[in-house]
């Protein structure tokens, strides 16, 4: 029996540590689709935008239902004490009694110049300008998200660089004391290189942070626990294209301006604007309404000659009004309107044109800067090239004792700043390509 007690514990000891293993080794890397996603969810920006549009849906159907009659009842129960009035003898009294009254109207808008109409369509343009706003709150999100990733993936290959840095440092470290113990190299050599690879342990550590820091900003903008284990997934490879395939300017900007969110905007602002001139003008028209009342009463001083339930029925009466309200001087209030609701339309036009220059310029600017992104790529890979030849053959020139140890830094320097130089010019470029890929509508992400 005790064996079996052991052996189960065993069993389910196994099994925990299989779970934990499992757990630990799956840790989740978070793409840039990952990080987009989960910001768009999590944003309090496009959430609130989100709560607008809800709004301007509720608002819509309310200027659907302002076509409907209205109805309303009501009921009123009194006790009157003292000298008043018997208005069924019309007589004063002076006695306690109670007094009954209940009734139920309704009215409805047979005309009122298409107002209500032209407010549906409005409400329509007022929830479609609405809805593009989330979408601008969207695109803002997507390109600081996708800036943040670039910069942690940035950060990653900086600090790549100052560990392979140190790493050739501290093979030097060994290759020198080496030359120290066998009397070839004085000892100040080795405590020169040691005190580079010190300085160098520093810029390795200023990295380290740069790339929490990275990842903070990221997390934050996320709203994501800064607490949790977090790290985003290095792409394979990234594919530096030329700019052969990046298109015009004008290219570019004719196919955004169809979509882009700003632009909508402005555009069902327009149409909001013109249905709201002719909600102005169509309270320069006659209005007519027609309303229906049916009400009754009892009075208690009348009990004694009809009982409650005949007072209700001799006591009803029956009330239909057609109503027909023209206008004629306001105080010029409905001219005034009117000619606001113009400006609105003109200035709302100039929104757009404004906007549409806006976009144009942004596209230009960002083609531009793609364009000399590429050319700095191009010329920082041969900078790259250039020092790594030139480290190489000082490396070799000073493990023979041809150079100095001031030479040598430099040389080495030299080759860890044009690394550092070719990594932010890789990124700067592929951002600017993603800007680009982001004003004609491509879903960003890293093929």
């Amino acid at each position: 029996m005790q064996k079996i007690k052991s052996y189960t514990t065993l069993l389910f000891t196994l099994f925990f540590i299989s779970l934990s293993l499992s757990g630990n080794g799956q840790t989740k890397k978070w793409t840039l689709e990952d990080c987009i996603n989960y910001a768009l969810d999590n944003n309090i920006n496009v959430k609130r935008q989100m709560l607008l549009a809800e709004q301007q849906r509720n608002n819509k159907k309310q200027k659907k239902f302002n076509i409907l009659p209205s109805i309303e009842a009501s009921g009123r129960h009194s006790f009157q004490s003292g000298k008043t009035i018997n208005y069924d003898t019309y007589s004063y009294v002076n006695q306690d009694y109670n007094y009954e009254q209940m009734s139920v109207s309704g009215d409805i808008t047979l005309f009122n110049g298409l107002e209500n109409l032209n407010a549906i369509k409005r409400s329509k343009y007022d929830l479609l300008a609405q809805l593009e706003s989330i979408k601008e709150a969207k695109y803002n999100v997507t390109l600081n998200v996708m800036t943040n990733y670039l910069n942690v993936l940035s950060s990653i290959e900086q600090k790549r660089i100052r560990e392979e840095q140190l790493k050739v440092t501290l093979e030097q470290i060994e290759q020198t004391r080496q030359q120290v113990e066998l009397g070839n190299v004085a000892k100040g050599e080795l405590l020169k290189i040691k005190s580079q690879a010190a300085t160098e342990r520093v810029n390795l550590t200023n990295a380290k942070n740069d790339l929490k820091i990275a990842y903070l900003d990221l997390m934050q903008l996320m709203n994501l626990d800064t607490a949790a284990n977090f790290n985003i997934q290095i792409p394979d490879h990234l594919k530096m294209k030329d700019t052969s395939d990046i298109r015009t300017a004008d290219n570019i900007f004719s196919q955004a301006v169809k979509e882009y969110p700003s632009i909508q905007n402005a555009r069902y602002q327009l149409e909001s604007n013109k249905q709201n001139l002719k909600i102005q003008k169509s309270r320069l028209l006659p209005n007519i309404t027609f309303s229906a009342y049916y009400g009754t009463y009892y009075n208690e001083l009348s009990n004694t000659l009809f009982p409650y339930e005949t007072q209700l029925k001799e006591n009803a009466n029956l009330a239909l009004t057609l109503r027909l309200n023209i206008p004629i001087f306001d105080k010029f209030r409905k001219k005034t309107s009117i000619n606001n609701a113009k400006i609105d339309i003109k200035d709302t036009r100039y929104l757009l044109e404004e906007s549409k220059q806006n976009l144009h310029k942004n596209i230009q600017r960002a083609r531009n800067e793609a364009t000399a992104a590429y050319k700095n790529y191009l010329s920082n890979q041969e900078a790259v090239k250039s020092s790594e030849e030139t480290f190489t053959y000082t490396e070799e020139r000073y493990n023979l004792g041809l150079v100095d140890l001031v030479e040598y830094r430099i040389a080495k320097n030299d080759l860890s700043r044009a690394k550092s130089d070719l990594v932010y010019a890789k990124y700067n470029y592929i951002f600017r390509l993603k800007i680009l890929d982001f004003y004609l509508g491509k879903e960003l992400k890293f093929n």
